[in-house]
């Protein structure tokens, strides 16, 4: 099978979730026997180092099959590309491959303008849209989470969305909203990582029958691991991801910080692994809350207390930090999709502490497969701690029980039944009816 795969950024120029499961999944294809691309769309402050003068698409240097995307004049509010001449060079490429599937993984700085143009470069080919976030739904970086307060939002309207954005008239919302679901209806199936995400788009006005929820996978790197080993105490955590806003390293410092203000530390004390790149994407006022946490755990001069921060960490790394944990804390504070950092925990038979949210709560089940607590509370992730810190027995059953997620190829081969079920619907277009894929593990 000739698949295209279209993608916002490149791993190999800023690591992240959404870019790493479409990578891994144009890396399956070529391993499994297809005829695979990849088309990745960068910033616009990439050109200079990867791009050539007047050319928005060139190929990546070093590499076959693979293309860097620098389309202009892109609009993030609307997810639009205002350059017809990037849209030409994007749908002439795909008029050269001719392929049977165009898999895009994102909107952004792609443009849905190029939905349209890949339909017409490929009529014939099935077009499939895989959402990692919700920037159509809502303009606040697809995160529903309300400026200012930083309050969770559970409901997307052009009246809640105009209070966030009160230089726009709910009119705009509506037309908008209009003008993307218009683009989207080109695509021929949509797929989501979790329930979370497919109830959400399917509220917004996605049609139901085209919505299939499809778990992210990824290459398992603990296959040479030893996944029972821990620390004798059992009290190492480590934080793995973004550091960002929204991915709660704050949460883990209030828990922290209540234990030692109220003297609760356990005699084995507690160790915290910070290992988080992108910290330059952060807002000033999360990094300064940071700087004020951190002082404040380091004057308290318990004696109990070991936190580092590691800082990013490539892939290869990872078996390596992994094994300076016995538990990972994912403690999201926005509607976390899928949470590949849980995959990447599970990978090396790391018990994992989460958020109980979205597509977090999905996935992780308390005292089989690892432990939740309510969003942004610091009050009960440190009672979480205390109770798991020194508790072996506890470790080892947890570890026990969890089971390897899904590989690049389980994915990979999800989505191949999808295609050609398609392909063979006699009616044009398959009956999917907002299903998960059947024995699929989250």
């Amino acid at each position: 099978m000739k698949v295209i795969y279209v993608s916002y950024l490149h791993p190999s120029v800023a690591p992240g979730g959404a870019q790493q499961v479409a990578f891994e999944m144009f890396q399956a294809s070529l391993k499994q026997g297809h005829d695979a691309y990849f088309i990745a769309a960068l910033e616009a402050n990439h050109d200079q180092i990867y791009g050539k003068p007047g050319a928005p698409i060139v190929p990546v240097q070093g590499e076959e099959r693979q293309y860097f995307y620098f389309p202009q004049y892109y609009d993030f509010l609307h997810l639009s590309v205002g350059d017809w001449r990037s849209i030409q060079f994007f749908r002439e490429l795909i008029e050269r491959i001719k392929p049977d599937v165009i898999h895009f993984h994102h909107y952004h700085r792609v443009g849905v303008e190029s939905i349209r143009a890949a339909r017409i470069a490929a009529p014939d080919a099935v077009i499939c849209f895989t959402f990692h976030e919700m920037m159509a739904i809502c303009m606040a970086d697809g995160q529903m989470v309300k400026r200012g307060s930083r309050d969770l939002c559970r409901s997307s309207s052009p009246v809640s969305c105009n209070k966030c954005f009160p230089d726009l008239r709910p009119e705009f919302v509506t037309l908008r909203s209009a003008r993307l679901k218009t683009a989207l209806a080109e695509c021929d199936v949509f797929v989501f990582p979790s329930e979370f995400i497919a109830d959400r788009y399917v509220e917004w006005g996605l049609p139901e029958e085209k919505c299939v929820v499809i778990p992210n996978g990824q290459t398992n790197l603990g296959t040479a691991f030893d996944r029972s080993h821990h620390s004798r105490q059992v009290n190492r955590f480590g934080f793995f991801g973004q550091f960002i806003d929204n991915k709660g390293v704050d949460v883990i410092l209030e828990a922290l910080l209540l234990l030692a203000r109220e003297q609760r530390l356990p005699a084995a004390g507690i160790v915290v692994e910070i290992n988080g790149g992108n910290k330059h994407y952060a807002s000033g006022p999360y990094l300064d809350k940071i700087n004020q946490q951190v002082e404040e755990l380091r004057s308290s001069k318990s004696g109990k207390i070991t936190l580092r921060e590691n800082g990013a960490y490539a892939r290869d790394q990872l078996a390596e930090r992994m094994a300076s944990v016995d538990w990972v804390i994912v403690p999201s504070t926005w509607w976390e999709i899928f949470g590949l950092v849980v995959s990447e925990a599970w990978m090396f038979g790391r018990p994992v502490i989460a958020s109980s949210i979205a597509g977090l709560k999905e996935r992780v089940i308390p005292q089989k497969n690892g432990f939740t607590f309510p969003p942004r509370d610091g009050r009960s992730l440190a009672e979480l701690l205390l109770k798991l810190v020194g508790n072996e027995q506890q470790w080892i059953a947890t570890n026990r029980s969890i089971e390897q997620p899904w590989t690049e190829d389980e994915m990979l081969d999800a989505h191949l039944s999808l295609w050609k079920e398609y392909s063979l619907s006699t009616s044009g277009h398959a009956a999917y009816g907002h299903r998960q894929v059947q024995g699929a593990r989250l």
